[in-house]
């Protein structure tokens, strides 16, 4: 009898034991798909938010790449009769400071009255005045390069200049004739060219530097 209670038992906790295990197959299945489908949600919210992101780039970039497309199309539209005005006169400009150049160094090296009188001031003031000139008309037409050097001269200079007019006028105002002042202020003149040569040498050579960057590119544009 006690065998058969024991059986019974035995048999009732077996299945029991079957039952329970079968039970938590099923809730661990339910639970394993609730959370694949809450991951698959959550990736799939934040896929849905990166291909928003990246087509809201792409777009961007579309529209950043018209209007640059557009710009430059204009820009290309009008830059060929824009650059031929600004190197024609860009040449015309270089022309004249050449001119100046070579007649500046004729002055001061080759011209034998020039020599003979000693007048280096004359020669050197007129020429600066000349490079002024041309330098402030056209300034926009220069290169960036003899712009510097020529603002270097011009600051150097100025106190010369101021020195000689007002001796000059001085001496005008006590009766003496324009030849006479100028006389007057040849020694400041002689101070000027002496103390700034090395400006307006390193100008003159920035003008020479540019010129035969100019004439290597009218080659470019030959061949």
């Amino acid at each position: 009898m006690y065998l058969e209670t024991a059986a019974s038992i035995l048999a009732s906790l077996g299945g029991a034991s079957v039952i329970i295990a079968g039970f938590a197959h099923f809730l661990g299945k339910i639970w394993t798909d609730r959370i694949a489908e809450q991951t698959t949600a959550k990736y799939s919210q934040e896929l849905e938010i990166l291909k928003s992101k990246h087509n809201f780039s792409i777009e961007n970039f579309k529209k950043r790449a018209e209007s640059e497309m557009k710009d430059r199309e204009q820009f290309s539209g009008i830059s060929i009769e824009v650059y031929q005005n600004f190197f024609k006169s860009r040449i015309q400009t270089y022309s004249e400071l050449l001119k100046i150049k070579n007649e500046y160094f004729t002055g001061m090296n080759e011209d034998f009255l020039i020599e003979l009188t000693e007048e280096w001031g004359h020669v050197y003031i007129t020429t600066y005045n000349k490079l002024k000139t041309i330098i402030m008309n056209d300034q926009l037409y220069i290169s960036n390069d003899l712009e510097l050097k020529f603002i270097k001269l011009r600051s150097d200079v100025a106190e010369y200049i101021k020195e000689a007019d007002l001796a000059k006028g001085n001496s005008m105002g006590a009766g003496m004739s324009e030849a006479e002042a100028n006389e007057e202020i040849s020694p400041i003149l002689d101070r000027l060219a002496k103390n700034t040569h090395h400006l307006m040498n390193e100008a003159m050579q920035q003008i020479e530097s540019d010129v035969r960057k100019l004439r290597s590119r009218i080659e470019i544009d030959r061949l």
